[in-house]
């Protein structure tokens, strides 16, 4: 037990040098730090100090001192260190790397005043039995309370996790609520702007992405797939699941300027003219699989217009079980709504380059890591990069969204 409780003040130090050495780099430098060192080496202390923790009921002559302290700290930093960002800003991490290292010297220097001979745990502080029944008993009553509490924070802390990872970063899940993040890419005379949309939001979240727009030689090339043929037979909108909410859809969000047609790309001209102009950019239903499109009147039918959301999604799920879909068909359903589209948006890059000094793509999260490594492949370099508050748990209408959701009207 000694040499573990050792290992975790160990781990402990390394992962605050490592993560302090990664944000120096990157506030200093353009060259990446390896995640994998950084990520492994945080799961490697936070293993061994929960491991620490589980022992703490057999083990008496753990010291919770010592311990306890760096063992919330590793609690914190599974909401990563919110609300820290909000006081200090950008380098947050920066500082919560200094401080880790910090405690982690402090916790050190404070067992060598207890043990008089080392930093390090030595044998003479594990000494006599270890185990009294009436500590495990008095631990497991504690931990009813606690250990559902630590639970929780490592389902948010994979939950925050898996969203920043299919996101590319550009959709951050934090305890307040759910940021989305705008980036600017220059090459010479050139930007690109990836704005991170979401199908719902604060009102404020919209008013100040259109107000970040560059009003001058800027193309929008905007998101939207066009039904020429008819085949959604379902209407397809996300406005009752926003009154649910308290937000604005996306729908409801339209951009000012003049809108023009592709052909309007090869002239030199149109980029010239002041002010900003909106090209749809986005496919038409034609071009996705009779699959999709199914699934999609299906989702539109059961969820989207359902008058509870949960009781429409489990009507949803109800339907595909009876569907004989093939084994791949999520890969067929991700392929037209983000490959294909992604494929179409960027290829309208280099013509509107030639015309446009800015061009803006506010589409789907979810579509910016496509199109995301497409701009960097062609050169540009990241510039500039912010968050913005969407939906902000805070303010949520919780009783209203409770009925909504279970059908219930008071």
């Amino acid at each position: 037990m000694r040499k573990l409780a050792n290992l975790f003040l160990v781990l402990f130090l390394l992962a605050a040098v490592v993560g302090l050495a990664a944000e120096l780099l990157r506030q200093l430098t353009a060259i990446p730090f390896p995640p994998l060192l950084v990520q492994g080496t945080w799961l490697a202390v936070f293993l061994c100090g929960l491991l620490l923790y589980l022992c703490y009921g057999f083990n008496r002559h753990l010291p919770f001192l010592i311990l306890l302290p760096l063992q919330l700290w590793l609690l914190w930093s599974l909401v990563d260190f919110w609300p820290l960002e909000l006081a200090v800003g950008p380098p947050y991490r920066l500082y919560a790397a200094v401080a880790q290292l910090i405690l982690g010297l402090i916790a050190l220097q404070l067992n060598r005043l207890i043990n008089n001979r080392s930093r390090f745990f030595v044998q003479a502080q594990f000494a006599g039995p270890a185990f009294r029944s009436g500590r495990l008993l008095l631990f497991c009553l504690i931990n009813i309370f606690i250990f559902p509490v630590i639970l929780l924070l490592i389902g948010f802390a994979l939950t925050a996790n898996l969203v920043e990872s299919y996101s590319a970063g550009f959709v951050r899940l934090k305890p307040n609520g759910l940021y989305m993040t705008e980036r600017s890419y220059r090459q010479g005379d050139k930007q690109i702007q990836l704005m991170g949309m979401v199908h719902l939001a604060r009102p404020e979240y919209y008013t100040g992405l259109m107000a970040a727009i560059p009003q001058q030689h800027t193309l929008i090339l905007m998101e939207g797939v066009t039904d020429k043929t008819g085949l959604l037979k379902e209407h397809f909108a996300y406005g009752k699941i926003a009154d649910l909410l308290g937000l604005k859809s996306q729908g409801n969000i339209h951009f000012q300027g003049r809108m023009i047609d592709a052909g309007m790309l090869n002239n030199p001209e149109a980029g010239r003219r002041a002010g900003i102009d909106l090209l749809p950019a986005d496919v038409d239903l034609s071009t996705f699989s009779p699959l999709t499109i199914k699934v999609l009147n299906a989702l539109a039918k059961y969820v989207l217009n359902a008058a509870s959301p949960l009781a429409g999604y489990a009507e949803f799920s109800r339907w595909a079980a009876q569907q004989n879909f093939p084994a791949d068909f999520d890969n067929t359903i991700m392929k037209d709504l983000l490959d294909k589209r992604n494929r179409h948006v960027v290829a309208y890059v280099p013509t509107a380059l030639k015309s446009y000094d800015h061009l803006v793509i506010p589409w789907g999260a979810l579509h910016m890591k496509g199109i995301e490594q497409a701009v960097l492949r062609q050169g540009f370099v990241l510039e500039q990069s912010r968050e913005r508050l969407s939906i902000d748990f805070l303010l949520l209408p919780y009783e209203q969204l409770w009925q909504g959701l279970t059908g219930r009207a008071e």
